[in-house]
């Protein structure tokens, strides 16, 4: 008699979500956290304690964060309403307690019955990185005071966009190629890493490497044409040409919608409400005010300082 062959029938892309998602609470779920971590702790933000004892600078961030007295908000918000009303220039930040409806989810999505329904519902509360957050409040001060007319403040705002996008993708390189995506498919980090290896050479050849992926995202912020930003970058930050070539590679990933869409039209809508705030925010402030060159070409040393400035405060 024939032996019979079983066929599996394909598994559609819905449950291919669903099995990503499950597994992605799994793993994550699985990483360890350290009791040494628990006066920084957030426990109802997901997978902060993994966070807090895998990425030295995930830790730095929430310190200085709390240092300079800010706080968090555990309340229901939408991505959309994080967007568009969370103020930067606060000191407090609000996010969903999700937490434990991710364990819940976890443990019984088998006895849920729409899941990839509830999924798009929780993370449509569950998309904003607290770090990425916290780094705004913290770059505002590690930055001097900033300029008031609008161009300048443009390219300064900018400029602490570049920084911030830069932790980012530091604090990915820290969380490995391999966790980093499941940690970015949950929203918790905005950009996954690990695969450059500049993080594995020498501390003084990774800040350079951040340094370069710093000026990469500047230069994409400006809208210099993504085309030329490699051979600028070479200009600036001559005889490292392999390490620019995989930052910029690297920078010119973020999201275009951000860098053409949405960058632009805040700056255009908050710049003067921006301006007041961090005149404000510096008045007690002896350094003189940042002002970026007209030319984006003219980065030198002067600027460099402040990237340098932000790599110490941030152990990188």
């Amino acid at each position: 008699m024939a032996k019979r062959t079983s066929i599996k029938k394909p598994v559609s892309e819905t449950q291919q979500e669903i099995n990503q998602f499950v597994k992605d609470l799994q793993i994550l779920g699985e990483q360890p956290v350290s009791r040494k971590h628990t006066k920084v702790l957030l426990e109802d933000y997901p997978f902060d304690g993994a966070m807090l004892n895998a990425s030295s600078v995930y830790r730095k961030s929430r310190e200085l964060y709390l240092s300079l007295g800010g706080a968090f908000t555990a309340r229901v918000c939408s991505t959309m309403r994080s967007l568009s009303a969370q103020d930067l220039f606060k000191d407090n930040i609000e996010f969903t307690p999700t937490a434990a409806e991710l364990v819940w989810f976890r443990d019984f999505h088998h006895e849920v019955a729409d899941p990839l329904d509830e999924i798009r519902s929780l993370m449509r509360f569950n998309e904003i990185s607290l770090f990425h957050e916290q780094n705004h409040r913290v770059i505002w001060r590690l930055l001097p005071p900033a300029p008031t007319e609008q161009r300048d403040i443009s390219r300064y705002l900018n400029f602490a966009e570049s920084l911030v996008v830069t932790l980012d993708l530091a604090l990915g390189d820290q969380l490995g190629k391999k966790l980093s995506p499941a940690y970015e498919r949950m929203k918790v980090i905005y950009r996954s890493g690990g695969e450059d290896a500049w993080m594995n050479k020498s501390k003084a050849e990774y800040r350079q490497y951040l340094l370069a992926l710093c000026v990469s995202t500047y230069y994409l912020l400006e809208m210099i044409n993504p085309e030329d930003i490699l051979k600028a970058v070479d200009y600036v930050l001559p005889g490292q040409k392999k390490m620019n070539k995989d930052a910029v590679r690297r920078g010119l990933e973020l999201s275009e919608l951000f860098t053409r869409v949405t960058n632009p039209l805040w700056q255009e809508r908050y710049w003067q409400m921006a301006s007041a705030k961090l005149q404000n925010m510096h008045a007690d402030s002896e350094e003189d005010a940042l002002y970026l060159p007209e030319d984006p070409l003219d980065m030198e040393e002067s600027e460099f300082f402040f990237v340098r400035r932000v790599f110490d405060y941030y152990g990188l």
